[in-house]
Protein backbone atom coordinates (compact mmCIF):
# COMPACT_ATOMS: atom_id res chain seq x y z
CA UNK A 1 0.00 0.00 0.00
CA UNK A 2 1.37 3.41 -0.91
CA UNK A 3 2.62 5.36 2.09
CA UNK A 4 0.22 8.24 1.43
CA UNK A 5 -2.67 5.83 2.04
CA UNK A 6 -0.99 3.54 4.55
CA UNK A 7 -0.26 6.46 6.88
CA UNK A 8 -3.95 6.62 7.80
CA UNK A 9 -3.71 3.12 9.30
CA UNK A 10 -0.71 3.88 11.54
CA UNK A 11 -0.89 5.49 14.96
CA UNK A 12 2.43 7.31 14.53
CA UNK A 13 1.40 8.52 11.08
CA UNK A 14 -1.90 9.88 12.39
CA UNK A 15 -0.08 11.62 15.22
CA UNK A 16 2.25 13.39 12.77
CA UNK A 17 -0.64 14.35 10.50
CA UNK A 18 -2.38 15.93 13.48
CA UNK A 19 0.76 17.64 14.75
CA UNK A 20 1.76 19.15 11.40
CA UNK A 21 -1.82 20.27 10.67
CA UNK A 22 -2.06 21.92 14.09
CA UNK A 23 1.29 23.72 13.85
CA UNK A 24 0.63 24.91 10.30
CA UNK A 25 -2.84 26.22 11.14
CA UNK A 26 -1.47 27.83 14.31
CA UNK A 27 1.01 29.84 12.25
CA UNK A 28 -1.47 30.58 9.43
CA UNK A 29 -4.53 31.73 11.36
CA UNK A 30 -3.19 34.84 13.16
CA UNK A 31 -1.77 36.27 9.92
CA UNK A 32 -4.92 35.40 7.97
CA UNK A 33 -6.91 37.26 10.62
CA UNK A 34 -4.63 40.30 10.53
CA UNK A 35 -4.43 40.26 6.71
CA UNK A 36 -1.07 42.04 6.74
CA UNK A 37 0.35 42.91 3.32
CA UNK A 38 3.47 44.50 1.90
CA UNK A 39 3.08 45.99 -1.58
CA UNK A 40 -0.13 44.02 -1.96
CA UNK A 41 1.52 40.69 -1.02
CA UNK A 42 0.13 38.98 2.07
CA UNK A 43 2.62 38.14 4.81
CA UNK A 44 2.61 34.38 5.39
CA UNK A 45 5.33 33.14 7.77
CA UNK A 46 3.80 29.67 7.44
CA UNK A 47 5.48 29.55 4.01
CA UNK A 48 8.70 28.73 5.90
CA UNK A 49 7.31 25.30 6.84
CA UNK A 50 6.28 23.18 3.79
CA UNK A 51 9.76 22.22 2.57
CA UNK A 52 11.12 21.65 6.09
CA UNK A 53 8.08 19.68 7.23
CA UNK A 54 8.18 17.72 4.00
CA UNK A 55 11.79 16.67 4.59
CA UNK A 56 11.07 15.65 8.18
CA UNK A 57 7.58 14.17 8.00
CA UNK A 58 7.03 13.21 4.36
CA UNK A 59 3.55 11.79 3.73
CA UNK A 60 2.31 12.92 7.15
CA UNK A 61 3.16 16.53 6.37
CA UNK A 62 1.48 16.30 2.97
CA UNK A 63 -1.84 15.50 4.62
CA UNK A 64 -1.15 17.69 7.63
CA UNK A 65 -0.31 20.85 5.70
CA UNK A 66 -3.18 20.37 3.26
CA UNK A 67 -5.61 20.02 6.17
CA UNK A 68 -3.94 22.84 8.11
CA UNK A 69 -4.21 25.14 5.09
CA UNK A 70 -7.95 24.53 4.85
CA UNK A 71 -8.28 25.25 8.57
CA UNK A 72 -6.25 28.43 8.16
CA UNK A 73 -8.31 29.58 5.18
CA UNK A 74 -11.54 29.10 7.14
CA UNK A 75 -10.28 31.86 9.44
CA UNK A 76 -9.96 34.75 7.07
CA UNK A 77 -9.05 33.85 3.51
CA UNK A 78 -11.50 31.16 2.36
CA UNK A 79 -12.32 31.27 -1.35
CA UNK A 80 -12.76 28.76 -4.18
CA UNK A 81 -8.98 28.97 -4.61
CA UNK A 82 -8.68 27.19 -1.24
CA UNK A 83 -9.29 23.94 -3.12
CA UNK A 84 -6.10 24.51 -5.10
CA UNK A 85 -4.39 25.68 -1.93
CA UNK A 86 -5.18 22.26 -0.48
CA UNK A 87 -3.65 20.56 -3.52
CA UNK A 88 -0.45 22.63 -3.59
CA UNK A 89 0.01 22.33 0.17
CA UNK A 90 -0.29 18.57 -0.27
CA UNK A 91 2.17 18.35 -3.16
CA UNK A 92 4.83 20.73 -1.81
CA UNK A 93 5.86 18.84 1.33
CA UNK A 94 5.61 15.42 -0.25
CA UNK A 95 7.67 16.46 -3.27
CA UNK A 96 10.20 18.09 -0.92
CA UNK A 97 10.48 14.82 0.99
CA UNK A 98 11.02 12.73 -2.14
CA UNK A 99 13.52 15.10 -3.76
CA UNK A 100 15.63 15.87 -0.69
CA UNK A 101 15.96 12.24 0.37
CA UNK A 102 16.81 11.16 -3.18
CA UNK A 103 19.52 13.81 -3.36
CA UNK A 104 20.79 12.85 0.12
CA UNK A 105 21.04 9.15 -0.69
CA UNK A 106 24.37 7.89 0.64
CA UNK A 107 24.99 11.13 2.55
CA UNK A 108 25.13 11.49 6.32
CA UNK A 109 22.14 13.34 7.73
CA UNK A 110 23.73 16.40 9.26
CA UNK A 111 23.79 20.13 8.70
CA UNK A 112 26.61 20.87 6.30
CA UNK A 113 27.17 22.44 2.89
CA UNK A 114 25.76 19.42 1.06
CA UNK A 115 22.50 19.14 3.00
CA UNK A 116 22.07 22.93 2.98
CA UNK A 117 22.68 23.09 -0.76
CA UNK A 118 20.12 20.37 -1.35
CA UNK A 119 17.64 22.16 0.92
CA UNK A 120 18.06 25.33 -1.14
CA UNK A 121 17.74 23.46 -4.43
CA UNK A 122 14.65 21.56 -3.29
CA UNK A 123 13.08 24.77 -1.98
CA UNK A 124 13.52 26.50 -5.33
CA UNK A 125 12.29 23.57 -7.45
CA UNK A 126 9.29 22.73 -5.26
CA UNK A 127 8.15 26.28 -4.64
CA UNK A 128 8.59 27.28 -8.29
CA UNK A 129 6.59 24.24 -9.46
CA UNK A 130 3.82 24.52 -6.89
CA UNK A 131 3.36 28.27 -7.28
CA UNK A 132 3.30 27.84 -11.06
CA UNK A 133 0.52 25.28 -10.57
CA UNK A 134 -1.37 27.52 -8.14
CA UNK A 135 -1.16 30.60 -10.35
CA UNK A 136 -2.09 28.54 -13.41
CA UNK A 137 -5.18 27.14 -11.66
CA UNK A 138 -6.21 30.66 -10.64
CA UNK A 139 -5.91 31.81 -14.24
CA UNK A 140 -7.63 28.77 -15.76
CA UNK A 141 -10.56 28.59 -13.35
CA UNK A 142 -10.99 32.14 -12.03
CA UNK A 143 -9.42 34.38 -14.71
CA UNK A 144 -6.85 35.73 -12.28
CA UNK A 145 -3.80 37.48 -13.80
CA UNK A 146 -1.15 34.79 -14.11
CA UNK A 147 2.08 36.79 -14.05
CA UNK A 148 1.30 38.98 -11.05
CA UNK A 149 -0.14 36.09 -9.03
CA UNK A 150 2.80 33.82 -9.80
CA UNK A 151 5.32 36.52 -8.87
CA UNK A 152 3.57 37.27 -5.58
CA UNK A 153 3.08 33.59 -4.67
CA UNK A 154 6.62 32.60 -5.61
CA UNK A 155 8.28 35.67 -4.09
CA UNK A 156 6.49 35.31 -0.77
CA UNK A 157 7.06 31.57 -0.44
CA UNK A 158 10.69 31.48 -1.57
CA UNK A 159 11.58 34.41 0.70
CA UNK A 160 10.23 32.62 3.79
CA UNK A 161 11.72 29.26 2.82
CA UNK A 162 15.20 30.72 2.28
CA UNK A 163 15.22 32.78 5.49
CA UNK A 164 13.16 31.45 8.40
CA UNK A 165 12.83 28.01 6.79
CA UNK A 166 16.59 27.70 6.34
CA UNK A 167 17.27 28.73 9.95
CA UNK A 168 14.75 26.16 11.17
CA UNK A 169 16.37 23.53 8.93
CA UNK A 170 19.76 24.23 10.52
CA UNK A 171 18.27 24.11 14.04
CA UNK A 172 16.04 21.04 13.87
CA UNK A 173 17.40 18.63 11.23
CA UNK A 174 19.97 16.82 13.34
CA UNK A 175 18.04 16.72 16.65
CA UNK A 176 14.90 15.52 14.86
CA UNK A 177 16.78 12.76 13.01
CA UNK A 178 18.76 11.74 16.10
CA UNK A 179 15.70 11.49 18.34
CA UNK A 180 13.37 9.85 15.81
CA UNK A 181 11.09 12.88 15.37
CA UNK A 182 10.76 12.09 11.67
CA UNK A 183 8.37 10.02 9.60
CA UNK A 184 8.45 8.17 6.29
CA UNK A 185 9.99 5.19 4.57
CA UNK A 186 13.01 7.20 3.41
CA UNK A 187 14.02 7.78 7.04
CA UNK A 188 13.49 4.08 7.79
CA UNK A 189 15.81 3.16 4.91
CA UNK A 190 18.49 5.50 6.22
CA UNK A 191 18.28 4.03 9.73
CA UNK A 192 18.55 0.52 8.28
CA UNK A 193 21.67 1.36 6.29
CA UNK A 194 23.65 2.99 9.15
Amino acid sequence: MHELVAIWTERKGLAWIGATAFIYALVLIPFNQLALTVAGISIRPAAALPVLFGILFGPASAWGLAIGNIAGDLYGSWSPMSIFGFITNFIAPYLSYLLWHRLMRGQEIKVNRVSTGFYLLVSFVVIFSCMLLLAGCGTAFFSRPFASKFISYFGNNIAWALTAGLVLFWLVLEPAARNGYVYGREWARKRNTH
